[in-house]
């Protein structure tokens, strides 16, 4: 679980080891219980000149990545980790749903704000970011694909070669984290070779970006991941059913 935000990239380094990956990413419990009714959705708004809504992607004043139609009516932001398995279950299961049914109909704009919580978070978020928007969700979608393995290599790595690399200096952390997580070829085949991910990796304004999207989700009581806020307002999820399905009918709620 994560606890309230306000350490910077120094103390996030900490907390290093083996055993984050085992830890919930949100600790409710329970999920809310829904007692709205089935509405019908606004008509889709068409994408200028034949294109796709989830084509139109850019970078909000936050850091975080949009995706949609930037005058949609309704405003999703997530706030996700790609270490957090409650994270990748939601890309998996509720992603696809609410792309082809929302963002694809220009009904939603969806943004994705990065929250670190480990140090090889920071390391594979870095690099994720590093080409960009038109980039990010392809490969972020395909980074929680190979969360399940990424974490067997890390569970499966040398303690004291952890212990080793926590006690680097911040500019050679991040490349040895990647390469305990044995994600440089993942990243290598789209268009991020060692001596560009090195420098991705070392990158002090998008680490400083990270550090502020951590303030910020601070300042809005976000205290773990995922977590959700539509037009502003936070949504409280659990884990005791699907995250789609209790996101939905808030959703729905908001285009009525």
């Amino acid at each position: 679980m994560m606890k309230k935000l306000k350490i910077g990239l120094g103390a996030v380094l900490l907390l290093a080891g083996s055993s984050f990956m085992v830890s919930a990413c949100h600790k409710t419990e329970k999920a809310p219980a829904n007692s709205q009714q089935e509405a019908a959705l606004p008509a889709a708004i068409p994408a200028p000149n034949g294109s796709s809504w989830t084509d139109v992607v850019s970078v909000s004043p936050e850091g975080g990545f949009v995706m949609g139609n930037p005058k949609a009516p309704v405003s999703l932001v997530e706030y996700a980790s790609f270490t957090c398995p409650h994270c990748a279950d939601f890309t998996q299961e509720g992603f696809p749903k609410l792309r082809d049914n929302y963002i694809a109909k220009g009904l939603v704009k969806l943004e994705f704000r990065n929250l670190v919580r480990d140090p090889f978070d920071i390391a594979l978020t870095l690099l994720a970011r590093c080409r960009g928007a038109e980039t990010f969700f392809p490969i972020a979608d395909q980074l929680f694909q190979e969360q399940k393995p990424m974490f067997e290599r890390i569970q499966n790595a040398d303690k004291a070669d952890l212990q080793r690399v926590a006690g680097l200096p911040q500019d050679q952390q991040m490349a040895e984290y990647i390469r305990l997580t044995g994600m440089n070829p993942f990243f290598g085949n789209r268009g991020l070779p060692t001596s560009a991910q090195n420098k991705c990796l070392t990158d002090q304004a998008a680490i400083k970006t990270l550090m502020d999207i951590r303030s910020i989700a601070d300042k809005q009581n976000v205290t773990g991941t995922p977590m959700f806020l539509i037009n502003g307002t936070l949504q409280e999820v659990g884990i005791g059913s699907p995250i789609w399905d209790q996101l939905e009918p808030a959703l729905k709620a908001a285009l009525q």
